[in-house]
């Protein structure tokens, strides 16, 4: 898409937003992964969208158009990548995942691609009991997109409704850590408890 295509709006916008920032209405990052620098003053700007823009910028080449997403379980620290290959979660939540998976307890499909959470069809083995996992799969993945919704709306309760923070700012005000991250993984579980989640 070239800047010619871009509705009024997306446009001014473009203008207005001069480093990656979160969206408050939806959580969302949005903003310019590259900047023209005076060695490269014509290296074209690499944007990435949220869904409340006229026409989202579309990336050649990659499964997802964006890079950067706030990770699903804390929303403090950043997770994603431009392939159906990355993690929902950011780093210090997929240790806290992985050290509950070592109590026995199951661990949260963090994993944007349903392989990445040990869930496959194949044949050869029972695709009834299969089709069910898989299913399961889907609707732990549709609860922990739940939650991040019901986090998120917390901390952005904190900034005017409709703005554009940026990240820096967003980090600056909710630092992530393995605290932080810590903090949302036991209310996550108490959450998912609470409304009779079952576990793997």
């Amino acid at each position: 898409m070239t800047d010619q295509e871009l509705s009024p709006a997306d446009a001014a916008l473009r203008e207005r937003i001069t480093e990656l920032s979160v969206h408050i209405p939806c959580g969302g990052i949005r903003g310019p992964l590259q900047q023209p620098s005076a060695a490269y003053p014509h290296l074209p700007v690499k944007w990435q969208s949220c869904r409340h823009e006229d026409s989202a910028q579309r990336w050649a080449g990659h499964d997802i158009s964006r890079e950067y997403d706030l990770c699903i379980i804390c929303c403090k620290a950043t997770a994603g990548g431009s392939t159906r290959w990355s993690w929902l979660a950011c780093e210090n939540c997929r240790t806290l995942n992985h050290e509950l998976g070592e109590t026995g307890i199951g661990v949260l499909p963090l994993g944007r691609h349903s392989l990445m959470n040990g869930h496959a069809i194949s044949g050869g083995a029972n695709i009834e009991e299969q089709a069910a996992r898989m299913a399961q799969f889907v609707e732990r993945q549709r609860r922990l997109h739940t939650w991040r919704d019901r986090e998120y709306g917390r901390l952005a309760s904190d900034f005017e409704a409709d703005v554009d923070v940026p990240l820096r700012l967003w980090q600056a005000h909710w630092p992530p850590s393995l605290d932080a991250s810590r903090d949302a993984f036991a209310r996550l579980l108490r959450w998912l408890s609470s409304t009779q989640d079952t576990q793997d």
